[in-house]
């Protein structure tokens, strides 16, 4: 986790959230995250969205401790910031769909009508 880390800061458009040991947060001030994060999908690296902030983190395991692993992790996702920063205008993915789901109002609204659909499907 720490090479990745480490990998993440040598990235000048990202930051590292907080300080885990497994699961490592970042965002972007320059960049669109979730289109970072769709371009490393298409790379076939699962990344999950984050919102307030705006981030994405990724899960480290044993399969990401693989020699090569970490080093075309750090490498594909440099390469998604460069192309998500000569691509800014590009809306394709899931990227679209997360921007809009941070900016919902009444989000306490958003919860309760899903607490009342959990209720109703796993009604005894």
């Amino acid at each position: 986790a720490e090479a990745i880390k480490n990998g993440i800061k040598a990235i000048p458009e990202l930051d590292l959230i907080g300080d885990s040991l497994f699961v490592i947060a970042f965002e972007s001030k320059s960049v669109d995250i979730y289109k970072v994060m769709d371009y490393m999908t298409k790379r076939h690296w699962s990344l999950n969205g984050l919102h307030k902030p705006a981030a994405v983190h990724i899960c480290v395991t044993l399969r990401h401790c693989q020699p090569g692993t970490i080093e075309r992790f750090i490498n594909d996702l440099k390469a998604a910031v460069l192309y998500v920063k000569e691509n800014p205008d590009k809306n394709e993915g899931m990227a679209p769909v997360y921007g809009m789901a941070g900016t919902i109002p009444l989000r306490g609204l958003v919860a309760d009508i899903l607490k009342e659909y959990l209720d109703m499907l796993f009604k005894a």
